[in-house]
């Protein structure tokens, strides 16, 4: 037991000390999508509405916030949206036909993903993230609906916290080694 909480903690700081250790790929972050709501909106004037004086747009802007709407706080500098699919109004998919402007990236399999900016360590229960602004850039003036999202990124679970919380005490010196193995083994004193 000695062994393996000694890894985990080793482990654990060479993490930290090598952020490519703890940091996986896009492809390799889990679709949270379910409990995590991607919220898309214009960031102007709806230019489908024809309340403006546009007959055709060769620009959009959204503006998306994601919701964590799960019980378990989220890894802020994981999350990452994915640009799903861009449909036009007769449901076509035309991904190919209009330009996403600004991505930090392409997943494996050719869709451009933007990392959702934090101002924290992580997204809290339902919690809101700050806004990431998707521009397409529409060559041909199609007329499509707002681009489909993906969310991905790494839920932080309750036992997870513990161990950070532990490791964290033991590197500053508040705990020793012992201490926090005895910590993870010990029953909730709250538990019946």
């Amino acid at each position: 037991m000695m062994k393996r909480v000694a890894s985990f903690l080793a482990m654990a700081i060479a993490a930290s000390v090598n952020p490519a250790l703890a940091n996986p790929s896009v492809d390799d972050l889990p679709d949270l999508t379910g409990g995590v709501v991607p919220v898309v909106q214009y960031k102007h004037l709806d230019p489908f509405s024809g309340d403006d004086l546009l007959t055709s747009v060769s620009e959009v802007e959204y503006v998306v916030r994601v919701k964590n709407q799960t019980g378990d706080p989220l890894i802020a500098d994981s999350l990452i949206l994915v640009v799903d699919s861009v449909r036009e109004i007769s449901g076509k998919e035309i991904s190919h036909r209009v330009g996403i402007e600004g991505s930090d990236g392409m997943t494996g399999d050719g869709k451009p993903f933007f990392k959702i900016p934090s101002t924290g360590k992580e997204l809290p229960p339902f919690g809101e993230s700050e806004p990431v602004t998707i521009r397409v850039t529409n060559p041909d003036f199609l007329r499509f609906f707002p681009p489909g999202v993906r969310v991905r990124g790494i839920r932080r679970s309750s036992e997870k916290a513990v161990k950070d919380l532990l490791e964290g005490l033991v590197q500053k010196g508040l705990l020793s080694p012992e201490e926090a193995i005895r910590a993870l083994e010990s029953p909730s004193s709250s538990s019946p």
